[in-house]
């Protein structure tokens, strides 16, 4: 039972706790390097007034280690200064490596940022037991569960909480159930939420005077015994003189009798005092399930969703390489029975992935990753992505090396050249392939197959050459030269697979470019010597032409992309790639000049040749599915937090003039390629309340393709950014209404509903229909038991628009958000600056952008179709690397295999990875649906010496793990939990 009081609001006995702290936005309204320079003298004069000034208690580093290691790389003597102060137990560090986003980063993100915190504040100290996250945009549900991970117990924030928290303290509960004490820092105007006790630092009198505003707000709203004062605001510097002040209003407070106790003390001291009130376990303590979202009380900006896209994909994509395929390359090649050869020591490879993650943390803090900062930061962050994504590539180039290097390949002989495709995502699949290939001649000229024999479409694309020779014959000369090609156009055992003509910059000289194969089989097209002599003769007989420059080059590499078949889950499967037969077949693409439609088993798919828009239908249930990939463009006059709609805006939903279509049809995959453009506005008016007059065209390209044995609709478009201040979005209608959608999160599918809460102009912001999403959004009408899902890759936020007399729901995805401000005053959807008042004119986002996403009609829910498999397949291609042809001892792996099989398939794989201690493989699942899987199994391609689950800090064992007869790992998953599974072979 909670002591007597508990949970009622009281005026008597209260203790007030003030943190001292910094909240440190590593980069923001000025660059990484310019403030580092504010850091360094921070900490100087902090570590100053801890050595000098006794009476000064404690300090906050902001929750976040990235701190010591940016003023280390200036002051390096300083880290035993620092080391005794942190293991006093005067200054407070961690848990996070930086303050992240919540909702632009993948849930593995918050692991590794967690993860890498600990690491680095294990080198100086304790880490601070407790979950600070002060100023993310929102909160993601399933925060409580990862924070418990880590042994953290509770949450302490400002944004995202609405008026149904009545007070300081809540509980918080993720989908799976696992709760933290909640702290909520109320604000209001004039007081920010980590910033309640700033006034302190202007000294007593400001703080006494600031006391009648935090009674109404803050302290009448904690109802323990305890109150939190955070003493501290974005780059603020400690106050040697603060002891000084607190004891000058501890004074003045005890003679106007007041009840309070102040006491400068830390957020474990204050958790601490709060929790002997019993005030958690109080049944009348409010109680929160999932997401913060809430704009009424703060700022929560949700325009940074859509802010700066390319930083999005660009984020999304390293999380992607980083997450399912670099780490899992290390993790298996390091399981492997035996010692298998490795150039590297897997500790040093270990480091680099751990690196790897560092640079792409440090482009996650809310101010980066949001797109919220001026040109510079997000420019600068180009070359952390690079690095990020450089280490991620050699990291899979090493991992596949060793796995490829202990596969049977023998199976198709010694001339053929083994191709091991490797498929990170948990089922089998059938899917292009693509990889990048080597070899001396007659790339052209080849078949794929698999290890039966059985040939597999494919095609060569961008190639590389070598130049053989180059040389300049006179015209008179080269038709003879022609002539000794001979009835097959081969010479010195060269045939010519492309032949192309190009005027030189020098007068009466004609370059020609010749790509040559050696020693193959297959003779020289006909065809194509045909239209070389006819050209060759026109250009003689016209007389302009004197000489003909030769340039001839063989093909060394290519990239090649080929239909794998049947691989298998988490694992690989070889196919071999051989000089191609007379007889064996071209796998010719067929143009078609009139539009028409294409399809798979799944799907039709045909576009308007007037509007440019698509209609499916889905050969499972019979439906059509019509005006899909719609454009919408309307009008933007917010800034990087907040989108707002101009006052008379100019929606643009109709392409410029009717587009070019061109149909290709091939055994490996069909499309539809068009070609239109949009004509738009230039900018906003003077006076931003409309679109201006004057209007440019914006040309755009969309490439889509249905794949055998694939059940989604793929989508690539190319759009040429002309203009300013405003949204693009692509819409995709469904024929039902709808009244929530379900979208993927951070280790979680969240239900919203599509209605937009009862709002006025007292709310801080107001609420907007669009949201966060990781790889897909669905809509599903229950009574037809029809679906719609849109997948994408790095393109975080989308709208449910609602239905019509005309249209069911739609789909909207947000492909470009174009503004010219980090922030304004003047919004129509903002009270108030959200940040510095500077322009940026790189968020316009001009030139071109390439977009891919996905559409998936489908019967039954998300869950009963598959639809998160389906996304996780489309955000993870099949890729794959070249192999020596080897067999016996060496090869103790077969020509395919899964390394990780998971059932029931609803489970989703977060990742597989290196454990920390480099001594075993870490595998994370979880579970995205509402129901609890009784018996969840996971098969190793071999037996593990031990397997057991153990927590998000994989410090502790929490069951351990026996195989079954038939080799499965088996436990149960209840509903919405994640499950980390340490695997030592």
């Amino acid at each position: 039972m909670p002591p007597s009081g508990a949970g009622q609001t009281s005026r008597t006995s209260k203790t007030l706790v003030l943190v001292s702290h910094t909240h440190w936005d590593r980069e923001w309204y000025l660059t990484f390097q310019q403030y580092r320079f504010k850091l360094v003298r921070l900490i100087d004069r902090l570590l100053n007034i801890l050595d000098n000034e006794p009476g000064y208690a404690f300090f906050m580093l902001d929750g976040q280690t990235i701190i010591l290691e940016d003023y280390l790389e200036i002051r390096p003597e300083r880290r035993a200064d620092l080391k005794r102060q942190i293991e006093a137990g005067r200054l407070l560090i961690g848990p996070w490596y930086i303050l992240a986003d919540q909702f632009l980063v993948s849930g593995e993100a918050h692991i590794q940022n967690l993860l890498r915190g600990r690491q680095t504040a294990a080198e100086f100290g304790p880490v601070m037991p407790v979950g600070y996250i002060p100023d993310p945009f929102g909160h993601i549900g399933q925060m409580p569960q990862i924070l418990r991970g880590f042994g953290i117990d509770s949450a302490v924030f400002w944004r995202g909480v609405g008026p149904e928290i009545g007070q300081v303290e809540f509980v918080w509960l993720a989908p799976d159930g696992t709760s933290v004490d909640g702290v909520h820092l109320p604000g209001s105007a004039n007081i920010g939420g980590y910033s309640t006790a700033l006034a302190w630092n202007s000294g007593s009198k400001a703080a006494l005077a600031q006391l009648p505003d935090l009674q109404k707000i803050l302290i009448e709203r904690a109802k323990s015994g305890a109150v939190l004062l955070m003493n501290g605001n974005d780059h603020v510097e400690p106050k040697a003189d603060f002891p000084t002040i607190l004891h000058e209003v501890q004074s003045a407070v005890r003679e106007s009798g007041q009840p309070y106790e102040f006491v400068h003390g830390t957020l474990p001291m204050y958790l601490e005092l709060a929790r002997q009130s019993g005030v958690w376990q109080d049944p009348g303590t409010p109680r929160h399930v999932g997401e913060f979202r809430d704009s009424s009380l703060a700022h929560l900006l949700p325009g940074v969703l859509s802010s700066r896209m390319p930083i999005k994909q660009r984020n999304a994509q390293v999380e992607r390489l980083l997450e399912r395929e670099a780490g899992a390359a290390l993790a298996w090649a390091s399981s492997l029975a035996g010692s298998p050869t490795q150039s590297f020591d897997p500790a040093s490879l270990r480091a680099l992935y751990a690196t790897a993650w560092k640079y792409l943390l440090q482009n996650q803090p809310h101010d980066s990753i949001c797109g919220c900062s001026i040109d510079q930061v997000h420019d600068e962050m180009e070359t952390r992505y690079d690095w990020a994504e450089q280490i991620a590539h050699e990291l899979i180039r090493e991992g596949w090396g060793t796995l490829a290097g202990a596969i049977d390949t023998s199976a198709q002989g010694a001339t053929a050249l083994p191709l091991v495709i490797s498929n990170p995502v948990p089922f089998r699949r059938t899917e292009l392939a693509g990889l990048s290939i080597s070899a001396p001649d007659g790339l052209t000229d080849v078949v794929v197959t698999d290890a039966a024999g059985t040939i597999l479409p494919h095609r060569l694309a961008q190639t590389e050459l070598e130049m053989l020779f180059n040389m300049d014959i006179p015209a008179s000369a080269l038709e003879g030269s022609l002539a000794q090609a001979g009835d097959e156009g081969r010479i010195m055992d060269y045939t010519m697979s492309k032949i192309e003509f190009e005027h030189s910059a020098q007068p009466n000289v004609m370059d020609v470019k010749i790509l040559a194969i050696h020693g193959s089989a297959i003779p020289t097209d006909p065809a194509l010597m045909a239209r070389t002599r006819t050209e060759l003769q026109t250009y003689i007989t016209e007389g302009k032409i004197k000489s003909f420059r030769l340039s001839v080059y063989r093909q060394t590499g290519a990239r090649l992309e080929f239909l794998a078949k049947d691989v298998p889950a988490q694992g690989y499967k070889t196919f071999f790639m051989r000089p191609r037969k007379v007889e064996e077949p071209l796998w010719p693409t067929e143009t078609v000049e009139e539009p028409e439609a294409i399809e798979n088993e799944f799907y039709t798919l045909n576009v308007d040749p007037k509007t440019g828009l698509f209609t499916a239908v889905d050969k499972e249930s019979g439906v059509t599915f019509a005006g899909l990939n719609g454009f919408r463009d309307g009008a933007d006059a917010g800034d990087t937090y907040n989108y707002a709609p101009a006052v008379h805006d100019t929606v643009v939903e109709k392409l410029f003039a009717a587009p070019s279509i061109q149909v290709r049809r091939s055994s490996l995959e069909s499309s539809i390629e068009m070609q239109a453009a949009l004509e738009l506005p230039y900018s906003l008016s003077e006076d931003r309340q409309s679109r201006g007059s004057y209007k440019t065209i914006c040309p755009l390209t969309v490439k889509v393709r249905l794949v055998p044995g694939q059940r989604r609709i793929d989508f690539e478009t190319t759009f040429f950014n002309e203009v300013e201040d405003h949204r693009l979005q692509v819409v995709f209608p469904a024929p039902f209404a709808v009244t929530s959608s379900q979208s993927e999160g951070a280790f979680d599918v969240v239900e919203r509903s599509t209605e937009l809460p009862p709002y006025d102009k007292n709310w801080r912001e107001d609420p907007v229909p669009t949201a966060p999403h990781k790889t897909f959004v669905s809509i599903f009408d229950p009574a037809q038991k029809l679906g719609l899902s849109v997948m994408n890759q790095g393109l975080p936020e989308y709208e449910i628009i609602p239905a019509d007399e005309t249209s069911g729901s739609k789909i909207a995805l947000t492909l470009l958000r174009c503004v010219g401000w980090l922030s304004r005053s003047d919004l129509s959807t903002r009270r108030d600056h959200a940040g510095p008042g500077l322009a940026t004119p790189g968020a316009q986002l001009r030139g071109r952008h390439t977009f891919r996403y996905a559409v998936m009609p489908h019967r039954g829910s998300w869950l009963q179709a598959a639809v998160q498999q389906q996304a996780h397949a489309f955000n993870h291609p099949l890729s794959g690397v070249t192999a020596a042809v080897q067999s016996g001892p060496v090869a103790t792996l077969p020509v395919e295999g899964s390394f990780l099989e998971i059932q029931p398939r609803a489970i989703a794989l977060s990742t597989v990875k290196p454990s920390e201690d480099g001594r075993a493989v870490v595998v994370r699942l979880w579970n995205p649906a509402t129901r609890d899987i009784p018996q969840a199994r996971v098969k190793l391609y071999r037996l593990p010496a031990r397997a057991s689950l153990v927590n998000l800090a994989e410090d502790t064992t929490l069951e351990e793990l026996t195989p079954d007869a038939e080799g499965n790992l088996t436990f149960a998953l209840p509903a919405k939990r994640i499950a980390t599974l340490r695997l030592e072979f």
